[in-house]
């Protein structure tokens, strides 16, 4: 991107004051911005994740790949069946993270010196079945701390239900804390497990569970999430591709990343 283009970026802002999207972030645990990203914006993310993921795919070829973070590769993990997730840089994306409309919200929630842990495009095939629930990193103290992480996710074209857009349990940032209830375990949230179900974080039984929301979405709409939240990518039953870019971002010194744990690449066999 050009420096033009980068001023453009830096000139946006979130649509709402900066004050009310932080505190629905921090009672929601999600916030839904429809039309954040310009078109030309969109279409540059893109084209640039159709060529990166597309050369991944290729080389990755016929050598097998699991269901899982550790089961995957350096460039490339599967979620869930027929869920692809690529990392791309932001040099990559050719963007200035401080020069993104969300950048204001990000120091809000974790800090002027917040940092970049990973971006890149995840993508579903058309019949892929949906996620079981999960969460992206756990909670590090049993009091309830503020955002320790944020991920922003982008719509790269039109996104309708069918599509399988991503499901919000609202509010359960605040219930996935297994350092709090002693009848969680940190592995079966942070690691795709069907047991997990929003209904199993109340320990109250008179408490009612977190309501599921999902919405279709706009292209150059944000979904901006809590690390901690209960999601999960609803099943594409479209005919086409569903693309969304994301950025993630962290506290500074904040370390319990489970994002990426492959300690192999897709290249190590052409080498």
């Amino acid at each position: 991107m050009n420096n033009t283009d980068r001023q453009a970026l830096s000139r946006s802002d979130l649509g709402t004051p900066l004050a009310d999207a932080q505190q629905q972030l921090e009672e929601d645990g999600y916030l839904l911005i429809e039309g954040l990203c310009d078109p030309e914006f969109v279409a540059h993310l893109l084209e640039v994740s159709l060529r990166r993921s597309d050369h991944v795919i290729s080389a990755l070829g016929t050598q097998s790949i699991g269901i899982g973070s550790a089961a995957g590769f350096d460039e490339v993990v599967q979620r869930s069946p027929g869920r692809w997730d690529v990392p791309i840089s932001p040099s990559e994306f050719g963007v200035d993270e401080r020069d993104l409309p969300w950048w204001p919200l990000i120091t809000a929630m974790l800090g002027e010196d917040a940092e970049h842990s990973f971006s890149g495009v995840v993508y579903s095939d058309p019949g892929s079945p949906a996620q079981c629930w999960h969460i992206d990193s756990p909670h590090v103290s049993e009091d309830h701390l503020p955002a320790h992480a944020l991920n922003v996710m982008i719509a790269l074209h039109d996104t309708p239900l069918a599509m399988g857009p991503t499901e919000i349990a609202k509010g359960s940032h605040r219930l996935t804390n297994h350092l709090q209830n002693r009848a969680l375990v940190s592995d079966e949230l942070v690691y795709q497990h069907e047991i997990t179900v929003p209904e199993q974080l109340v320990a109250n039984p008179e408490q009612a569970a977190p309501e599921g929301f999902s919405s279709a979405l706009a292209a150059g709409s944000c979904l901006i999430f809590d690390d901690r939240i209960l999601h999960r990518g609803l099943g594409n039953t479209s005919n086409g591709r569903r693309s969304m870019v994301y950025f993630s971002y962290r506290q500074k010194g904040y370390s319990e990343n489970t994002h990426f744990e492959a300690q192999r690449s897709v290249y190590d066999s052409q080498s």
